[in-house]
């Protein structure tokens, strides 16, 4: 059986009329709901445009229909209308020979592994660039024209990953986390025992934890974040 996926917020729409449900719409919701928690925007009447440097881009949704049928919605930002001026991009991942080295290490002295995917994760952080964007239609009657401030590291945004990068890092080094010298995303600590070394290593917004009670780590990383699919490594 064909799964149409929706190319706009009219033709979501018009999927649900046509399958007599409201699923494209819900998950529309969900995304808008998650962004307005995160306190992504701050809002100014229309005509109300920032002045200085701030530069105007647009914002739509893409749409996603995963293999089990779920759907997914993610506001994104047109990072390639936006000059970016100094603002850094680069953010690195830890390398697939340090993540097998971390396997090789926790078999040794017994540590257990435990690993998690950080929802919304880059709008956890600030954006670095002076951005907004002006409502369209699509934003309901109650919003059009008005002026959007982007406050938070949309997806899409070019300096986006690098923020969330320097975000996770801050929570990690006040867990007292330090990153080692041989991959700046490998991080370690002393355990409270004294007797064994934690570890972390992220990729993006899933990590991986090493340690003899990795899930007293990762209730200490959930309480900054939002932690999805927690469980033990299902490759590597």
């Amino acid at each position: 059986m064909a799964m149409k996926e929706s190319e706009s917020v009219k033709h979501a729409i018009e999927l649900d009329k046509a399958n007599g449900n409201t699923i494209w719409r819900d998950v529309m919701a969900l995304e808008d709901d998650a962004l307005q928690e995160m306190e992504c925007f701050d809002f100014r009447e229309a005509g109300d445009r920032p002045a200085g440097n701030y530069q105007c881009t647009a914002l739509h949704m893409v749409f996603d229909c995963k293999q089990d049928l779920r759907r997914k919605v993610r506001f994104v930002a047109g990072g390639h209308l936006i000059d970016l001026l100094d603002n850094k991009v680069y953010s690195s991942n830890v390398k697939g020979i340090s993540v097998k080295s971390l396997h090789v290490i926790a078999h040794r002295v017994g540590l257990n592994a435990l690993c998690g995917d950080i929802g919304n994760a880059y709008v956890n952080a600030y954006t670095a660039e002076k951005v907004y964007t002006v409502a369209r239609p699509e934003f309901g009657e109650a919003l059009i024209r008005k002026i959007f401030m982007i406050r938070k590291a949309l997806y899409r945004l070019a300096t986006s990953c690098a923020c969330f990068h320097y975000h996770l890092s801050d929570t990690l080094r006040a867990m007292d986390f330090l990153p080692t010298r041989f991959n700046r995303d490998v991080w370690i600590r002393l355990s409270k025992s004294g007797h064994t070394y934690e570890y972390i290593c992220m990729h993006v917004d899933d990590f991986c934890i090493f340690s003899i009670a990795p899930d007293v780590v990762m209730k200490q990383i959930q309480v900054v974040y939002k932690v999805k699919s927690v469980g033990p490594p299902e490759y590597y």
